[in-house]
């Protein structure tokens, strides 16, 4: 079994670049800064910066260049590819890519500040929105003070064939 999944992190170097290949597919190009600290031996904090080339094909390359912009941070998961050619001189060049499957857009705030929720992406298509939106609703309903029981639990699916269901067991 051969697995090649790769999740990155980093800020957008520039605007995704989105272009047209063949009648109906699209493709869209962005790279990723990836900032690591590290002490040397002698104690001296250094800095390393990895850029990362990134490519998103159909709607997931739409979406990302229609929600990302230079400076925006991101998780991208993908599959890594190395591209071959030769150049113009007939030198054989390679360039290693991380092909997109899912871009997550980070929750940032307006004024900076670290948001509690920073933990959880959104993925895009369905939950990214503008920066000016207002704020989602909390996922659950606060519990009143005075409630200590547990939630009723929730009565289990009626079993399809084989006795698997397509419901998650809690």
């Amino acid at each position: 079994m051969n697995i090649n999944h790769s999740i990155m992190s980093g800020n957008l170097t520039r605007d995704p670049e989105m272009r047209t290949v063949g009648a109906d597919r699209s493709v869209t190009a962005f790279t990723i800064a990836h900032n690591s600290r590290y002490k040397t031996a002698d104690g001296e904090q250094r800095e390393e910066v990895t850029f990362i080339d990134c490519e998103a094909w159909g709607r997931q390359g739409e979406i990302s260049a229609q929600y990302l912009t230079k400076g925006t941070m991101v998780i991208v998961e993908g599959r890594i590819k190395q591209d071959n050619w030769t150049d113009k001189e007939g030198q054989k060049r390679s360039k290693w890519k991380l092909v997109a499957e899912r871009v997550h857009l980070t929750p940032r705030r307006e004024d900076g500040a670290r948001d509690d929720s920073s933990s959880e992406s959104s993925e895009a298509p369905a939950e990214a929105a503008p920066r000016n939106a207002a704020p989602r609703a909390p996922a659950r309903p606060a519990a009143s003070p005075t409630s200590t029981s547990r939630p009723a639990a929730r009565p289990a699916p009626a079993p399809v064939s084989g006795g698997f269901t397509d419901q998650p067991p809690f």
